[in-house]
């Protein structure tokens, strides 16, 4: 699954007195875009892991990581191959 990166929100101009319906227009914006980035950052700082058989075959990413558990270290997807940190296939 290939991330999306965040956009930064387009915040409405304050106006020059208080206003409740501002407040209220200004933190659902931020409560979307907050969210926004929880939801990339779960999935970009919690990798894949599992066996060796369970390794995804769809839809890979050159660079894609998974922490292989039978080998015991990390592998990433080159384009073509799993391959180790020496760039050896897996």
């Amino acid at each position: 699954m290939a991330l999306r990166p965040t956009k930064t929100p387009n915040l409405p101009l304050a106006p020059t007195q208080y206003l409740p319906a501002y407040q209220d227009q200004l933190l659902n914006i931020l409560r979307l875009y907050f969210t926004e980035i929880d939801n990339y950052t779960q999935n970009s700082i919690i990798p894949a892991s599992g066996s060796t058989s369970s390794r995804p075959a769809l839809n890979l990413l050159v660079g894609q990581f998974y922490f292989d558990t039978t080998l015991g270290y990390p592998v990433w997807y080159d384009g073509t191959n799993w391959v180790d940190a020496t760039g050896t296939p897996v």
